[in-house]
C-alpha cells in the first residue's frame, strides 16, 4: 500500500483526514497534485509494479474500497479483475471517478492498428476488455490528463469537503507542469528521425504517447490492450517479417510481462535491442519514475534513446 500524506505529516496518514483510493499509483500521484493543500489520505490498491488488468481484489481491498470516501478508477475496462468489485462498492454509495471516461477525445482501440493490413493488429473481438473500443491508457498523454484535471477536482471536493479555491490552485499548478513535462518530451522526440518514429509493443499500450508525439504503432506482440491475451507462432512471425521490413530498431516491453517473445523476436530478426518499459504502475519511491511526470519523462527518454 501505498500512503501518501497531504498538507499533513506522513506519519498522521489515515486517522480523521478523508481516504481518497486510488485503483493505480499513478492515479494516486495525480490525485495528490491535484490535493496537494488539503489534510487527506491518498492511497494505492494496486501495489507498485502490479498489472493493473490482472490485480483481483481480496476480501481486505474490499473493505478498503468500501471504507474509501472517494474512489478513483482509470475505468474504459483497464481494471479487468476489479471490475465486478468497483460496480458493487460504487452501487453500495461510495463517490467513484473513472478518470479515462472523463477524456473528451478518447482513442478508439484500433489507434495501434496496423493499417498496412498484414494482420498484425489483432481482432476487434479480442474479450471483453475493450467492450467500449476505447483504449484505457490514457495517462500515456499529459496533455489529456491536464484536461480532466477540473473535473477530477470536482469530484475530490465534492467527497471530501476541502477547499475548492485551494483545489484550483493545485489543479492551475499541475497543468503548468504538465505543459511543461508535454514541451520537454516534445523536444526529446525531435531527435529522433520521422522515419524512425515506429513503435513495437507487447501490448496495445503506447497509443496515446505515439498519437500525441508523431510515433506510429506498427505492431503488437500481444494484439489486444490487455496483457492477458495471447500471441501465436503465426502473429509473431508476421511481425518479425514487419520489423524486418520497416526497419525497426527496438521492441518495447513491459516490466509486468515476461518478455521472453520480445526477446526471441530480437533474435530472430536483429539487431534489434529490447528495451523494457513500466506503463501501468510507477516505480518505487525514491526512483525517477516514482511519480506520474517521472513516468512519462522516464518512459519518453527510454523510447527516444533507443531509436535515435
Amino acid at each position: 500500500m501505498v500512503v501518501v500524506a497531504c498538507g499533513a505529516d506522513q506519519g498522521d496518514a489515515g486517522g480523521t483526514d478523508p481516504v481518497l483510493l486510488a485503483t493505480t499509483s499513478i492515479w494516486a500521484d495525480v490525485v495528490n497534485n491535484v490535493a496537494c493543500e488539503g489534510d487527506t489520505s491518498i492511497e494505492t490498491l494496486i501495489p507498485a509494479g502490479g498489472d493493473p488488468h490482472s490485480f483481483e481484489p481480496s476480501l481486505a481491498d474490499r473493505a478498503r474500497l468500501e471504507e474509501a470516501d472517494l474512489v478513483v478508477a482509470n475505468g474504459l475496462a483497464l481494471e479487468e479483475g476489479l471490475a465486478d468489485t468497483l460496480e458493487a462498492v460504487e452501487s453500495a454509495g461510495v463517490p467513484m471517478i473513472y478518470v479515462a471516461e472523463l477524456v473528451s477525445d478518447p482513442l478508439p482501440y484500433r489507434a495501434a492498428e496496423n493499417a498496412r493490413g498484414d494482420g498484425t493488429g489483432g481482432s476487434d473481438d479480442d474479450g471483453d476488455h475493450h467492450a467500449e473500443g476505447l483504449d484505457p491508457h490514457v495517462w500515456f498523454d499529459p496533455i489529456r490528463v491536464a484536461g480532466v484535471l477540473p473535473e477530477l477536482g470536482d469530484g475530490v471536493a465534492d467527497a471530501t469537503g476541502l477547499d475548492r479555491t485551494a483545489i484550483d490552485r493545485c489543479v492551475a499548478m499541475y497543468q503548468d507542469e504538465l505543459a511543461a513535462l508535454d514541451a520537454q518530451i516534445a523536444a526529446m522526440v525531435e531527435a529522433v528521425p520521422p522515419a524512425d518514429r515506429k513503435l513495437v509493443t507487447s501490448h496495445e499500450a503506447l497509443g496515446y504517447f505515439a498519437d500525441r508525439y508523431g510515433f506510429e504503432v506498427i505492431g503488437t506482440i500481444i494484439p489486444a490492450p490487455s496483457g492477458l491475451a495471447e500471441t501465436s507462432a503465426a502473429q509473431l512471425e508476421r511481425l518479425a517479417s514487419l520489423i524486418e521490413s520497416e526497419g525497426v530498431r527496438a521492441i518495447f516491453a513491459e516490466e509486468q510481462h515476461s518478455s521472453d517473445d520480445a526477446e526471441a523476436l530480437a533474435d530472430q530478426v536483429g539487431p534489434v535491442e529490447v528495451v523494457t518499459l513500466l506503463t501501468g504502475s510507477l516505480d518505487q519511491a525514491g526512483s525517477d519514475a516514482s511519480t506520474y511526470t517521472g513516468l512519462l519523462r522516464t518512459t519518453a527518454r527510454a523510447i527516444t534513446d533507443a531509436l535515435q
